[in-house]
């Protein structure tokens, strides 16, 4: 198209400059020239253009740009003319890309290096600028302006650890930005010290030993140092427990925290108060816990028990139903930590729970618990029927023992924390699927269930589709690719394969390999005695048993093609003349030499006619010949007489 503008503009310009000089050579009337005047001086004949008619132009826009009438400009010229044109019309491609940086994980206020590549012809006064995006999308520039990768950047201190951000590369010239990159902020560390029971204060005798936790907050793993001087280095474990055994009263502090971040915050405070004879005392802690409970499954009654008791105490669990009267629950224990079980007998419902001792007798507060009956799962009986990769949904309902409850069906569908009854549970079966419940329960573990459910899923006709073979024509025993397409859903075990008739037209298996879209098969003729013979070919499955539409192919038997030579003439010396190759059978190309040494490389003329110059009286035979069938066989030769 600049091309054609380019002849037409030139045209266009021709035709103005023509008319000028015919203008300028029009016979003017003499002028009387004034007394005393110069004389008039006769200017230089005008150098003419070739004219374009109307006509000429009208025709030239109706034509194609080869046929446009050039005005003194050269192809060559032309060409370049629309090259630079053409150029200048091309619209450069900018392009910035982040380079992989999943390796970083860094924290507030961290300098890092962002890696990136570009693309396009950017501006030697180009920079790049990296910025940050938080959720809400707002964007800050977090580096100065960089030549080239990688650009320096420094992550913003009051940006909040542990939430995930985006980075981006900004140029200024043109200005492009590159595709977002996440990266995740390593959290800065906090430590919380309190008694294990979640008390700030503690009482204990003499060589009696407290147990301390730390809560820690950020990134792990986790270094601190408490104000007794206990340094705890590159710890995982959340919380963290220490056993301390003061002598006399004292108060425990953290007196810093540190993680890969750096220094973080602290709080808490645990006092222990160490007196040669305390007052007993008994009390229930975190009863949230234990505020349900199931018959039958061990559970931890967590209570706290300071001051001095008499030598030969013991404590022991029990429980009481709407009557008042406790009972014991669990087997008397001395070791402060006691583990029981609701009997059997307990049936769900409101109770009342609380700890005792026995030297002295004291009795703790009560604590209200719940007694939950495990959970009855039933998978409801719903009959669904969906279309191909259609999702759909079935109803479960659980009683007792919950929330939260969980249920795995029986086509591996796992659904866990669930908070309501009736749950609708998402299915997407391949098959027409038969669902029944393998596992589901809730706060007191596996439950009982049921139910089934049916689900059917319509899907399309199975159909193969041979598509257009590449060549209708082929040697024996070459490999060629069959294409194919199919729809509908296949049984588990299904194969393809291809069948070709044999000498009798029965359709036999051959060798297969399948790929998703083709098949590569190697084909044989089993008619030695034809040069060339017509078979059927097709491809069938298994599960389910369809057979595709019959194609037809002709297969060319190996090593067949005949090259003959023939041709007879008398020249002078150093006069040329033409002999004649004929091909008969094999697959073109045919590639041959001449008893002479010359040698064609695949051609697919048949007759070859071939000039040769020979110095002196020549008989010119096959050599070689090849096809595309493999090696064949020549017969006959040309006599070319020299004559002198």
């Amino acid at each position: 198209m600049s091309k054609f503008i380019i002849f037409l503009f030139l045209g266009l310009f021709g035709y103005a400059g023509s008319v000028v000089a015919q203008r300028s050579t029009v016979t003017k009337k003499p002028v009387v020239a004034p007394k005393k005047a110069e004389p008039v001086k006769v200017a230089a004949p005008v150098k003419t253009t070739p004219v374009i008619q109307p006509d000429t132009l009208n025709n030239a826009l109706a034509t194609d740009s080869d046929t446009i009438p050039q005005s003194g400009l050269t192809e060559k010229e032309a060409d370049e003319l629309a090259a630079k044109a053409e150029k200048k019309d091309t619209i450069d491609v900018y392009k910035i890309k982040i380079d992989d940086i999943a390796y970083l994980t860094v924290c507030p206020g961290t300098t890092i290096n962002i890696p990136f590549t570009t693309e396009g012809p950017f501006d030697d006064e180009n920079t790049f600028v990296a910025h940050i995006i938080d959720a809400t999308g707002k964007s800050v520039a977090i580096s100065l302006p960089a030549k080239k990768s990688p650009v320096r950047a420094v992550i913003p201190s009051y940006k909040i650890g542990g939430e995930v951000y985006q980075l981006q590369i900004v140029s200024n010239m043109s200005v492009v930005k590159s595709p977002p990159v996440s990266i995740r902020l390593l959290q800065t560390p906090t430590a919380r010290l309190e008694v294990i029971d979640g008390t700030q204060a503690a009482r204990i005798m003499p060589g009696q030993e407290v147990h301390l936790k730390v809560n820690l907050g950020g990134t792990a793993p986790w270094s601190f140092r408490l104000s007794d001087s206990t340094n705890v280095l590159n710890t995982l474990s959340n919380p963290h427990h220490l056993i301390v055994k003061p002598a006399q009263i004292k108060a425990y502090k953290i007196l810093g925290v540190a993680n890969a971040c750096g220094s973080g915050t602290t709080s808490g405070e645990a006092i222990v108060n160490v007196d040669n004879n305390p007052e007993p005392k008994l009390e229930l802690k975190e009863v949230d816990k234990i505020a349900r409970v199931c018959n039958g499954i061990p559970f931890q009654v967590p209570f706290s028990a300071t001051g001095k008791f008499k030598t030969g105490n013991h404590f022991v669990v029990q429980i009481a139903d709407r009557t008042g009267a406790f009972k014991n629950i669990s087997s008397p224990d001395s070791s402060g930590y006691i583990a029981t079980q609701i009997p059997d007998t307990y049936k769900p419902g409101e109770y009342r729970l609380r700890v005792t001792s026995s030297a002295p007798y004291l009795v703790s507060q009560v604590a209200k618990i719940t007694i939950v009956s495990p959970t009855v799962t039933t998978l409801l009986k719903d009959s669904l029927y969906l279309n191909e990769d259609q999702t759909g949904e079935l109803t479960v309902t659980f009683n007792g023992g919950g929330p939260p409850w969980f249920v795995l069906l029986s086509d591996g569908t796992y659904e866990n924390n669930i908070q309501e009854s009736p749950y609708k549970v998402k299915v997407k079966p391949f098959y027409d699927t038969n669902y029944q419940i393998t596992s589901a329960g809730g706060l007191c573990g596996v439950g009982k269930f049921s139910g089934r459910a049916k689900v059917a899923v319509k899907t399309p006709p199975v159909a193969i589709t041979l598509e257009k073979l590449s060549q209708n024509m082929v040697c024996s025993g070459s490999v060629i690719e069959i294409p194919y397409k199919t729809v509908g859903r296949y049984n588990p075990g299904n194969k393809f394969v291809v069948q070709m008739t044999d000498k009798n037209g029965r359709f036999v298996d051959i060798p297969t390999t399948i790929t998703p879209t083709t098949m590569n098969v190697k084909l044989t003729s089993v008619a030695s005695s034809d040069t060339i013979r017509t078979h059927k070919i097709r491809i069938i499955s298994s599960s389910p048993a369809v057979s595709s539409a019959i194609e037809e192919i002709d297969i060319i038997a190996p090593n067949k093609a005949l090259g003959e030579v023939s041709g007879k003439g008398f020249i002078t010396a150093g006069r040329s003349t033409r002999i004649q190759l004929k091909f008969k059978n094999g697959l073109p190309p045919w590639s041959f030499t001449l008893s002479d040494g010359t040698s064609i490389n695949g051609t697919f003329l048949n007759p070859y006619l071939i000039s040769v110059s020979p110095t002196s009286t020549t008989e010119y035979k096959l050599a070689s010949l090849k096809s595309g069938c493999g090696t064949g066989v020549g017969k006959g030769s040309a006599l070319i007489t020299v004559e002198n």
